[in-house]
């Protein structure tokens, strides 16, 4: 799982940028089209590590900040326990960003036999700090073993290291790589920078684009190091490898946090981190199962993923057919196998909730809290945001061209914004996903009733919902942070689970009474499964 590569951001989709692993993975694998995360990190990894949606996991709120009390609720059992249960090896590399205030949020308490990386949501490249605090952890402690080390050449040791220490074993192997590049900063070797040397120019986007393909280059060259140490290793052969990424790439500058330079790219996809338009959410995805025959290598399947199918996925890949109650994943091991047609497109899965992000904490609302949403069903997609969301108050929606193609056309599109009953601008979008990919003709003024309909979809998430986790940072001060041999590191102590962020259900008075929506369960069924007729059996 890169770190922000946006959609435009691989060689696959971009053949101007040199990622030749990627590029060969694309090749050897299949393309998923239509694959969702969300719109940030921490939600995105929660729902990968839980196989629920963050609107039920707890971390429907924006990120997990650094120096904060929460992290992922501990009543949730994850990706790595499951897969430990089934006999697997699990074994982690980077960016963890799912919380520290508690020993019992970490890596290895959660299930992960061996971790190396980063705990916070992102550190400078070489010093591997943030805010002058060292978040580089082997296991369960600090390391400054090869400080000043690029975090990506690193990891790309890392990689090679625990690969090979897996070589002979008899227990399957889980990994995952979680990669710190892209995400600023934009801090670079200068053998990455020689990587894109065709971008010339001074001004502050074309240096700032160099840069962060230096980056995406040094994901690539892990990438390369994964498939090579897994030869070496005797693993490759029978393995499924997986390419992703945790969001689409920041692409419009925000006045946030490790956002205020933006040069990742989505083209042509409308927008891009941090929103709900497919910029943000929809993200380049492959899937390469080294025992499918070559038949399939290079292909592309265009059915409906969200990231939190990989946990079902993945256990069902592992042997296991037994999943727990109250997932919203569902398992695409059918489709992920053999012979695909696009006739199978909605037969796993036929809606789902992008994402629903929960303002309550950071900002002076109400009780239930203000909430950004986005359905989709089937072709159809709804944006749904409130006026105090960030979609609108911070993220312009524009369709950015890289700088390395200003040739490429302009592209122009419907505004999103409304304003409400009360005088508010908010943001109301309907689009045809199947005529208008680029999200350019706004439909919701036409089509009133497949709104009401997919507006159910989004008030039956909303009555089921848990309370999100989200805290503020505390300040960076003895109760977060200690000193270690002449480096501040973090505690893991200042924050209690099971009273400062319980996992519960969202305040009574926040839920829709879900008895008056409409009978038709086509529109709002997390899923509908055709398994038993004549078109999916084929």
């Amino acid at each position: 799982m890169a770190d922000d590569i946006g959609w435009n951001d691989v060689g696959f989709h971009n053949p101007k940028l040199k990622t030749p692993n990627m590029n060969w993975l694309a090749k050897e694998g299949i393309e998923l089209t239509n694959h969702y995360a969300q719109p940030l990190c921490s939600p995105s990894r929660s729902a990968l590590m839980t196989g629920k949606y963050p609107s039920n996991n707890g971390l429907s709120q924006l990120v997990v900040q650094d120096f904060s009390k929460n992290c992922l609720p501990l009543e949730h059992k994850i990706l790595p326990q499951h897969l430990k249960e089934l006999g697997y090896t699990t074994k982690y590399v980077g960016k963890w960003h799912l919380g520290y205030c508690d020993k019992g949020c970490l890596p290895r308490k959660r299930g992960i036999d061996e971790y190396r990386g980063i705990l916070s949501s992102q550190t400078e490249h070489f010093k591997w700090e943030e805010m002058g605090v060292v978040h580089r952890f082997v296991n369960d402690s600090v390391s400054l073993e090869n400080i000043g080390t690029h975090h990506s050449i690193q990891e790309k040791s890392d990689v090679r290291e625990m690969i090979t220490a897996h070589k002979g074993k008899d227990s399957p192997l889980f990994m995952m790589i979680s990669t710190t590049a892209p995400h600023t900063p934009l801090q670079v070797t200068q053998e990455m920078l020689r990587v894109h040397d065709f971008l010339v120019g001074d001004d502050i986007e074309t240096m700032n684009r160099r840069k962060y393909l230096g980056l995406v280059s040094a994901v690539d060259d892990i990438i390369g190091e994964a498939i090579q140490s897994l030869r070496e290793a005797e693993l490759y052969n029978n393995s499924v490898v997986i390419f992703t990424s945790d969001n689409g790439g920041a692409s419009i500058a925000l006045q946030l946090h490790g956002l205020d330079v933006a040069p990742g790219n989505n083209y042509p996809l409308r927008s891009g981190k941090g929103t709900l338009f497919e910029g943000g959410v929809k993200v380049p995805t492959i899937y390469l199962d080294t025992r499918l025959s070559k038949t399939y290598s290079g292909s592309k399947r265009d059915f409906l993923m969200h990231i939190s199918d990989w946990l079902p996925t993945l256990k069902q890949l592992a042997g296991s057919d037994q999943l727990e109650a109250g997932l919203d994943g569902v398992s695409q091991y059918e489709n992920l196998r053999g012979g695909y047609s696009g006739l199978q497109k909605y037969c796993v899965r036929s809606g789902m909730l992008l994402a629903m992000t929960d303002y309550s904490v950071n900002r002076n609302e109400s009780l239930c809290g203000a909430t950004d949403a986005a359905v989709r069903f089937k072709d159809w997609k709804l944006i749904h945001g409130t006026d105090t969301g960030l979609a609108i108050k911070d993220i312009p929606t524009e369709w950015v061209k890289p700088a390395e193609s200003p040739e490429l056309p302009d592209l122009l599109g419907d505004s999103c914004l409304r304003i409400d009953e009360n005088g508010n601008q908010v943001a109301r979008c309907l689009f045809n996903l199947k005529d208008d990919p680029h999200e350019q003709s706004n439909l919701y003024d036409l089509h009133p009733e497949i709104v009401g309909q997919m507006m159910e979809m989004i008030n039956r998430e909303k009555s089921g919902r848990v309370q999100n986790v989200y805290k503020l940072p505390l300040d960076t001060n003895n109760v977060t942070s200690r000193v270690y041999e002449g480096h501040v590191i973090p505690r893991h102590d200042f924050c209690h689970p099971q009273t400062d962020f319980p996992l519960q259900a969202v305040h009574p008075s926040c839920q829709f009474d879900i008895s008056e929506f409409t009978e038709n369960t086509e529109y709002y069924s997390k899923y509908t499964s055709c398994s038993n007729t004549f078109l999916c059996r084929i």
